[in-house]
């Protein structure tokens, strides 16, 4: 299987993690360093922050793993990985 890179660097994991953790939503929170973005990333990393918020959230422990299933979302593990954290993240919220 020919898998898209699933390299995020860390700048970016750095803009994306401080949106979210100062306006409690990485969508929010990519408007908020929407400037910072590199343009020709900026789509991207937007639609992985809508992303984000539909999983429920992520942190330094998971975005590369949720990055990774972002780009390949057919796989099997994509699949295990956005279901096991959406789980996760629902579990938290219920407490």
């Amino acid at each position: 299987m020919n898998y898209k890179d699933p390299a995020l660097s860390e700048r970016n994991i750095h803009l994306i993690l401080d949106g979210g953790r100062i306006t409690g939503s990485f969508e929010e929170g990519y408007y908020y360093n929407e400037e910072a973005m590199y343009i020709n990333e900026a789509d991207e990393i937007l639609s992985f922050c809508k992303f984000v918020d539909e999983v429920g959230g992520c942190g330094p422990i998971n975005i590369q793993e949720l990055w990774f299933a972002f780009k390949n979302p057919e796989t099997d593990s994509a699949k295990d990985t956005i279901s096991f954290w959406k789980k996760k993240f629902a579990s938290i919220r219920l407490n």
